[in-house]
């Protein structure tokens, strides 16, 4: 006969709604770490995508992602002259938020090098890569639009032409890929109210000055919304990628650390940028959220076995007095915590199998969190019991005979 199931059966309901509210608090736990392994993928997978050898930004920043950064576009001709360059390919990055269809959209947009960089290293589940310089991008599903779609963006339509999945920031908010003057067509957008009062500060402007007063038709010029000042620069990049024979990265790095207006990381280097800035606030907290609730799981499964233990000091008095081995006596409790684990983990699988797929923020079950998670319940569950142990090896047989 065991002892352990013979008990459960006698206090099934009791027995089973415990296993419930264990699982429940186990979900949490493995959620949380499902969310920082998400959004640590999540960090990293925009960079991963580019497959860029190195990465150059501003002078003194640690852009593009966690901080602003902007290149003179010459950069690119300059780094694709450089010794063991392949490929030199502009990059844009910035976040939007849009209306669409009563929805908000909150947007990554990333300019990609058309022709040279249609896309071709994204991961597309449907669709196709960029095969023109305007009107088309590559987004996330998680952004809800579907193959054919329009999306309105600085007032012209976008048709989306490819979908990808998993692309998001570590903020959470789904990536649409363009091409980086789609991107800078987006950035610099205003109202035609905002064009017309910026026009006229121009020509405010110029009549301040020796030149507008001694060649009014300028006035008419500054108007005239098809005229662009050709001293004006073209838009800056957010970062330059670039692609090197894989014998020649370290001298290709170090002739652009020469330069004095750049800043060049390595794929590494930028991932660890990544995490370390961007990612490290939360992961201290889902780490201490993690702990706190790992303790308060060992608590709450300690006193349930201690109290599981206490209502039975009777029986076991009445066993050890009958010679029970101490052995079986204590497999009693163990073999109770360690069912209490199981049916507690099982639980927490089957919400997280259910549950998780909608959160807001992608939860990202890896194999060390399956391997860990029942082995680390298991383990709870062990330690928990040594309440109810000691207890179950202070008992006195005599007892047994007491009213």
């Amino acid at each position: 006969m065991n002892l352990a199931l013979r008990d459960v059966r006698r206090h099934i309901a009791r027995f089973v709604g415990t296993a419930a509210g264990l699982g429940l608090l186990l979900s949490v736990v493995v959620a949380m770490q499902g969310i920082y392994a998400g959004m640590v993928d999540d960090a990293t997978i925009l960079t991963r995508a580019m497959r860029a050898d190195l990465w150059l930004v501003q002078r003194d920043t640690v852009g593009p992602f966690a901080e602003a950064s902007r290149l003179d576009p010459s950069v690119e001709a300059r780094a694709s002259a450089v010794p063991g360059v392949r490929r030199a390919r502009p990059y844009n990055y910035q976040l939007i938020q849009r209306e669409h269809r009563g929805a908000v959209l909150r947007i990554a947009l990333v300019g990609l090098g058309w022709p040279d960089d249609p896309g071709h290293t994204l991961p597309l589940v449907r669709g196709r890569h960029l095969a023109q310089p305007h009107g088309e991008m590559i987004v996330d599903a998680s952004l809800g639009l579907g193959l054919g779609e329009s999306l309105v963006l600085a007032g012209e339509p976008y048709r989306v032409v490819g979908l990808t999945r998993n692309a998001l920031t570590s903020g959470g908010d789904s990536v649409a890929f363009m091409t980086v003057g789609d991107t800078q067509l987006v950035a610099f957008d205003q109202s035609a109210e905002a064009t017309l009062l910026e026009r006229q500060r121009v020509v405010e402007r110029l009549r301040r000055t020796d030149l507008g007063r001694g060649q009014p038709a300028l006035e008419d010029l500054a108007r005239d919304p098809r005229w662009r000042a050709p001293a004006l620069a073209s838009p800056p990049l957010a970062a330059v990628l670039i692609d090197a024979d894989p014998h020649r990265i370290a001298e290709v790095q170090a002739t652009v650390r020469r330069w004095g207006d750049v800043t060049v990381y390595t794929q590494g280097e930028e991932e660890t940028l990544l995490l370390s800035g961007v990612v490290q606030r939360a992961r201290m907290q889902i780490g201490l959220f993690t702990v706190i609730l790992t303790l308060t799981a060992a608590i709450i499964v300690m006193m349930i076995m201690y109290n599981l233990t206490l209502e039975k000091t009777h029986d076991i008095a009445v066993l050890k007095l009958m010679g029970a081995p101490r052995g079986r006596l204590l497999g009693l409790v163990l073999q109770q915590a360690w069912l209490l684990g199981v049916l507690g983990y099982a639980v927490a699988y089957a919400i997280g199998e259910l549950l998780f797929p909608m959160f807001p923020r992608r939860v990202l079950i890896t194999t060390a969190i399956s391997v860990i998670a029942p082995i680390a319940t298991l383990g709870i569950v062990t330690l928990a019991s040594v309440v109810g142990l000691s207890h179950v090896m202070r008992i006195d047989p005599a007892s047994a005979l007491e009213g």
